[in-house]
């Protein structure tokens, strides 16, 4: 029986959980944080209880310390994986708990020294604001000087010139021409792209 109590401790340590103790649960979509949102949040970061390392309890982080909420575009890879999809469809006021777990937080890295390698974080949350968020970049389009809808090998190094390097970083070319074909699709790309592939018709 204490086996079995561990372990479903240990399960629990290891899954993103998302608790909300105060504030609305229903509202118009406008105020309902999605993906690409510009957020403005306050937060209290501590190592949690059920974490494996770090001293349980210990606080690391504060916007409420500073007095100025974070802002953040939400669901881009701008912040941990734990918010990117935690806080997702929360409302606007809505106060919560977020119990991270190592892999979708700072992973066996850690961050600083109050984070260890391994950690589960603990963040009280709270939603200040919810906008439409900027546009996302579209390097793909910036890259594809011949408008064919994808990027030959001399395209992407004349981008890495204008940075200064003469040469593709190693393994880049493998990594994104996943198909072997000699070129990168607008579906291969790895980097900003827009939300759909760009149809050059319509700038003629």
């Amino acid at each position: 029986m204490i086996a079995q109590i561990a372990l479903l401790a240990v399960i629990a340590a290891t899954e993103l959980k998302v608790s909300q103790y105060a504030g609305p649960t229903e509202c118009e979509e406008t105020d309902k944080v999605k993906i690409g949102d510009q957020l403005g949040m306050h937060y209290t970061g501590t190592i949690d209880e059920s974490s494996e390392t770090g001293t349980p309890g210990k606080k690391f982080d504060s916007s409420r310390d500073r007095g100025q909420p974070f802002s953040t575009k939400i669901g881009v890879g701008q912040v941990i994986k734990g918010w990117d999809e935690g806080l997702i469809g929360m409302c606007k006021g809505a106060k919560a708990t977020l119990v991270i777990p190592p892999d979708m937080g700072y992973g066996a890295r850690g961050a600083g020294g109050d984070i260890p390698g391994g950690a589960t974080l603990n963040f009280d949350v709270e939603v200040m604001s919810v906008a439409e968020g900027p546009p996302e970049e579209n390097l793909f389009v910036e890259l594809d000087t011949d408008k064919d809808a994808r990027l030959t090998k001399e395209e992407v190094l004349a981008f890495f010139k204008k940075q200064g390097r003469n040469e593709l970083p190693p393994e880049l070319w493998a990594s994104e021409d996943k198909d072997g074909n000699g070129f990168i699709e607008w579906e291969e790309f790895g980097g900003p792209k827009g939300k759909a592939k760009p149809d050059y018709k319509e700038e003629l």
